[in-house]
């Protein structure tokens, strides 16, 4: 199995495992051409067009950054290795590396440069120029190898030289914002759980002899549908194991950094392409899983995803009033409330440009306990302990009532017993250990890793679903430029969505439009890129800027495949049918950047234009384009003129140029489906109630239950569902209690 963030040797060398010297060699040059050391023409032109209100420190640091080059820290390439033996598919391996190889040879850079190589005696302005080109070629491997390299090279520099990042204005260390929110009034930290892991209970000796470990029932990951089950259960008086893969890290030790944030508490070190590399997905990974490190959004499924489940889909409980409840309670559970939010610069941006164009647009409810949890820092890890996600919540219930807890145990397979699942085969801190579960085994790892551990499991061959019906909510990105500062990074990150494209489709198919959570390495490596000064000029926009998000509900999804090596990788493309919900999700948001005031817009297409708007009026300093808790602007943001023959004649572009296969920088952050429960066993790994089918005693509770997109942050559409095969559960194995609702299921689905 690939190695996890949390074990990794940070001293190892990856990259003379996987790549020669001159491969090296190869991508530093290419690493020297996206972040470069400015010509003293260039330095010159930069300069110029710093921001008028830096101070003497932070002129010092953004002239300093102009000089900063990708190679100035060997161990960045080092990371970049690391990246791709960790987070890339196989195939994205072998690509690289072939593409390195032809770089680092004479007669490989004629047909990618028009002249003879080795690439690192080309001028840096040539090579800058071949990226570019790669990156919208009509040569899907060019679009892969410019896209991709532009990427990780991006991201591990800003992770790994903190002068850059200081340089763009972010602010190192622990948040601080969450102490002293906009409403004045002083929040003061949580105080933490006390876990205990029956870790600290195993042999710390590398004996082969696996170990022993019985309970009632296995919960296999802690997220939002594990954390839920276990408490369920728990409660009700069962004996409760959850393993987990990831690590328990308290709030103490969540400071706030990007590199530390994405290697500890996200899948893959916080960057999962598909297998051709036309969507990166986020995914949580760690005690608490995705509630850990989300957004705090916390919204409930619309109803026609709701009628769909139950009637298309063949899993009435969707429909009913037990689902209703099943909401509520988590709802509650989580303190869940919109009433408690003072939104940040970028959402008040949002809803003041989406009201300013009549677009429908609502506050998001944040499961925060009635904190105002100002903190813009908590997608990597909540350090006030006010996101009420699993740790402060289910797995704390479940705690409480007896549940065991295993972290850093990686489960290979379901252990089966005449069609029954009986444990599983697993390794905990690199040991074999051996898990038996008398009444059930719940499989609760994600929509990326319960498919990979059933289809791990030979028993469960026969059953052709497990995998399919991936689900991602495809992201495209839209960012606005202000002549103000922004500080995308501080306050409550995702507080406003506008669901103008909601229904670009009217059966329930279209996006959501939202803010992104803000980080440099992530801001970097998603906005265009035309050359290494006008990347420079981007991040020191940083400050003066925010990113909207654009959130299809895709109708089309993809599947979960197992590699050589037996672990799970993403096949997906974006369909034409979601194709158009994103472009026209994207034309809503630059519409909300262009009300708000912004002087210059662009897209993630890679090779579409930047739109820059002329000069806006000033806006009337009372109105009623904003809504409750808004950050207070002195003056009010200008409004810009959509009607203007050059933006609508840029917004055709937009259409015309689209969102196909690497045409565009795509994300994702909501993994649903791979194991959809159903009705119908030729479309479903799973049946109405949640059972594994082919398989007794074994169930699936996570993201990989839903039949379709939700169409909203799934953290609670999880939640409730798993509460619901909870239940499902606790009468199979007798322990419901008498008073609680329930509903009619056909017996035989």
């Amino acid at each position: 199995m690939t190695e996890q963030a949390l074990n990794i040797d940070i001293n190892h060398d990856y990259a003379d495992e996987i790549w020669s010297k001159d491969q090296q060699r190869a991508l530093s040059a290419m690493g020297d051409a996206i972040i470069a050391s400015l010509s003293p023409e260039e330095h010159a032109q930069y300069c110029s067009e710093l921001p008028k209100d830096l101070d003497g420190k932070q002129r010092e640091r953004a002239e300093s950054f102009a000089s900063m080059k990708f190679s100035d820290n060997p161990e960045i390439l080092n990371w970049v290795a690391m990246m791709v033996k960790i987070s890339m598919p196989v195939s994205i391996q072998t690509q690289l590396s072939w593409l390195l190889w032809t770089l680092s040879t004479r007669a490989g850079c004629l047909p990618l440069f028009g002249r003879l190589g080795p690439v690192w005696e080309i001028s840096r302005e040539e090579r800058e120029a071949a990226l570019k080109a790669w990156q919208s070629s009509r040569i899907k491997l060019l679009r892969q190898g410019g896209t991709g390299l532009r990427g990780m090279i991006i991201v591990t520099f800003y992770r790994g030289c903190q002068a850059a990042v200081e340089a763009m204005g972010y602010p190192l260390g622990d948040a601080t914002d969450w102490e002293n929110p906009p409403n004045g009034k002083r929040e003061e930290r949580e105080d933490a759980f006390k876990y205990e892991f029956l870790n600290a209970s195993f042999p710390s000796d590398s004996s082969e002899t696996p170990l022993q470990h019985e309970t009632d029932v296995l919960v296999i990951g802690s997220g939002s549908g594990g954390g839920v089950v276990a408490s369920y259960l728990a409660q009700r008086g069962v004996r409760v194991t959850v393993v987990d893969k990831g690590i328990y890290l308290p709030q103490s030790e969540m400071h706030g950094s990007e590199r530390f944030g994405m290697e500890q508490m996200h899948e893959r070190l916080g960057l999962v392409p598909s297998t051709d590399g036309s969507v990166f997905v986020l995914a949580g990974s760690g005690f608490g899983g995705g509630t850990t490190i989300n957004w705090s959004a916390t919204l409930k499924p619309r109803y026609f995803a709701r009628n769909a489940w139950a009637n298309k889909y063949g899993v009435p409980y969707f429909a009913t009033n037990l689902f209703t409840n099943d909401l509520d309670v988590c709802y509650d559970r989580m303190g869940a409330s919109a009433d408690h939010i003072q939104h940040n610069r970028s959402n008040s941006l949002l809803a003041i440009g989406a009201l300013r164009g009549g677009q429908p647009v609502n506050a998001v409810p944040q499961n925060t306990g009635g904190h105002t949890h100002y903190c813009g820092k908590c997608s990597l890890g909540c350090p006030s302990g006010h996101k009420q996600g699993g740790v402060q919540t289910w797995l704390r219930d479940a705690a409480e009532h007896g549940a065991q807890f295993i972290t850093q145990c990686e489960v290979e397979k379901v252990l089966m017993d005449e069609g029954r699942a009986c444990g599983v085969k697993a390794k905990v801190n690199g040991r074999p250990i051996m898990i038996s579960a008398r009444k059930a085994v719940v499989v609760s790892s994600g929509s990326l890793n319960t498919p990979a551990i059933l289809l791990r499991t030979p028993e469960l061959r026969s059953n052709k679903q497990i995998g399919q019906n991936l689900f991602l909510h495809p992201v495209a990105f839209v960012h606005g430029y202000y002549d103000f500062p922004i500080d995308p990074w501080e306050g409550g990150m995702l507080t406003t969505v506008s669901n103008a494209a909601e229904l670009v489709n009217p059966q329930g198919w279209g996006a959501k439009i939202e803010v992104i959570a803000s980080l440099p390495g992530l801001y970097g490596a998603i906005s265009p890129f035309e050359s290494s000064l006008a990347h420079k000029k981007r991040a020191m926009q940083y400050k003066y800027s925010f990113t909207l998000i654009v959130i299809v509900r895709d109708r089309y999804g993809g599947r979960i495949v197992l590699n050589e090596h037996g672990e799970s990788e993403i096949e997906y493309n974006l369909s034409r049918f979601d194709e158009r919900s994103m472009t026209e999700g994207v034309l809503r948001a630059t519409e909300i950047h262009m009300n708000a005031g912004a002087v210059e817009i662009a897209t993630s297409q890679n090779g579409m234009r930047a739109f820059k708007a002329p000069p806006a009026a000033p806006a009337p300093e009372k109105t009623s384009n904003v809504i409750p808790g808004s950050f207070a602007f002195q003056p009010m943001p200008k409004q810009g003129d959509i009607t203007l023959p050059a933006f609508v004649q840029w917004q055709k572009e937009i259409a015309k140029f689209g969102f196909g296969s690497l045409r565009a920088m795509v994300g994702s952050a909501h993994q649903m489906g791979s194991c959809r429960m159903g009705g119908d066993a030729k479309h479903s790994a799973c049946d109405p109630l949640g059972h594994v089918r082919g398989a007794d005693n074994l169930w699936v509770a996570d993201g990989s239950s839903l039949p379709e997109a939700s169409g909203v942050n799934p953290m609670l559409t999880i939640m409730g569902t798993a509460r619901g095969i909870a239940r499902n559960i606790a009468n199979e194995i007798g322990v419901e209690t008498p008073t609680s609702p329930s509903v009619s299921l056909p017996a035989h689905l």
